[in-house]
């Protein structure tokens, strides 16, 4: 046993491999990345908001109006929710080392945890007026054109998909850079 003990405490220790410059440049560079996608994002809740507020006042039929105002409330939920807990924190200035990681790694757990969760907070919540819309597009359809609404179905369901994957992908490799940091730091 003692020697094992020896072993272990006269091992070599790992010289660190990123300095706190390097880790605010990447803080800063993940920061930047993230203002740009949430900046995309509120413009595209902002393009639905627009499309389906001016539809709403186009259409005279109660049911596709409800069903605007309901993927208008789920755009306004989803831009909500990226300006609340997706928005990047601002990165003091006197950070120690220690305090410069874990500010970093917590910033890359918050993104990793909003993209993996967002069939919860930014598909679901425009699926009922989506859904809505489709199934009052195929009841009041003439025969020869219930496909139409059918097949908006299916290119929005892949569309939904192809978020979902693709932000499940970006949940992996944040995770991975997650996985890297710790690697990096040994004992941080």
């Amino acid at each position: 046993m003692d020697d094992l003990r020896n072993l272990w405490q006269n091992q070599e220790v790992e010289e660190v491999r990123i300095s706190v410059d390097d880790l605010r440049v990447k803080a800063g560079k993940f920061q930047s990345r993230i203002r740009w996608r949430n900046l995309g994002e509120q413009a595209a809740c902002l393009f639905v908001i627009t499309v389906f507020g001016s539809m709403s006042f186009m259409t005279p039929q109660t049911i596709p109006r409800i069903s605007f105002a309901l993927m208008i409330a789920g755009a306004i939920y989803v831009a909500w929710r990226i300006q609340k807990w997706g928005s990047p924190k601002v990165l003091p200035a006197n950070l120690g080392r220690a305090n410069c990681v874990e500010f970093y790694r917590g910033e890359l757990e918050r993104q990793r945890n909003l993209a993996s969760g967002i069939w919860k907070w930014y598909l679901g919540p425009l699926i009922p007026g989506m859904s809505l819309l489709v199934v009052y597009g195929i009841c009041v359809a003439p025969s020869g054109l219930r496909w139409f609404p059918i097949a908006y179905a299916v290119a929005a369901a892949a569309c939904f998909w192809l978020v979902g994957w693709l932000n499940q992908c970006a949940a992996r490799r944040l995770e991975g850079q997650i996985a890297e940091l710790d690697r990096e730091l040994p004992g941080m």
